[in-house]
């Protein structure tokens, strides 16, 4: 008997009648909910409109002590001032005292200037005026030397000292020989600066830049100041 009460029990909660109920609750409780969260929200968008703000102060002065001759004694501020520390305009105020005379002396004289002592430049007492002052100037730098481009032919035209190279013991049983181009830098003294190989046997190239280490060459010139010159020179090497 008792499971069929709880059966029931279970048929009687799951009608339809018992299901409107529910569904009707639930729509309650969802306007209510809805209701005050619209209240909440109201409040604080129309709070902020009622209520006047108050904008905080842009800055607050504090007035100085005023300070009275050098007796030490500082004066309070007179009630003439505004809060901020200004004078006001509109209000005469008497003074605190009043000198019992007026000071009409003259005062301290001016110095004595002496017409016959020359006004000008110097130290006074000193020994007069001296020889001028000299500025050295500096000395100038020498212009930088330019380098400039000549020809072998032209160049060959300015040699005044020509070493043969010697033969290499090494190409000579190899019988090796040809010509060895080298590129040179002849300082403004004619003599060569910088050599450099750009082709040739390697056999024969050590003994051309050692023969034309040894060459000399006339200074060349550009609008009368000296130049270096950069050139090529060829040395042949022919078995006899």
């Amino acid at each position: 008997m008792s499971e069929l009460g709880n059966l029931s029990q279970c048929m009687v909660d799951s009608d339809a009648a018992s299901k409107i109920r529910a569904k009707r609750l639930r729509r309650k409780a969802l306007a209510l909910s809805i209701l005050v969260e619209a209240i909440a929200i109201g409040g604080l968008v129309i709070w902020p409109l009622l209520t006047v703000a108050v904008l905080p102060s842009q800055a607050v002065i504090t007035p100085v002590p005023l300070y009275h001759g050098d007796t030490g004694q500082v004066v309070q501020p007179h009630p003439a001032h505004n809060r901020s520390g200004l004078y006001r305009t509109d209000v005469f105020l008497q003074p605190r005292s009043i000198p019992p005379r007026i000071d009409t002396s003259p005062g301290a004289e001016p110095p004595s200037i002496d017409p016959t002592t020359p006004i000008g430049p110097g130290i006074p007492g000193g020994l007069g005026d001296g020889p001028p002052i000299e500025v050295a100037r500096p000395p100038q730098a020498p212009p930088p030397t330019r380098t400039v481009v000549r020809p072998a032919q032209v160049m060959e035209a300015m040699l005044v000292r020509r070493v043969q190279p010697d033969y290499p013991w090494l190409a000579k049983q190899l019988r090796r020989s040809g010509t060895v181009i080298l590129r040179a830098t002849i300082g403004t003294d004619g003599q060569i600066r910088n050599l450099e190989v750009l082709s040739g046997d390697a056999l024969l190239a050590q003994a051309a830049k050692e023969a034309v280490l040894q060459w000399r060459y006339r200074p060349t010139t550009l609008n009368g100041q000296p130049v270096e010159v950069e050139t090529q020179v060829t040395v042949n090497f022919i078995l006899n």
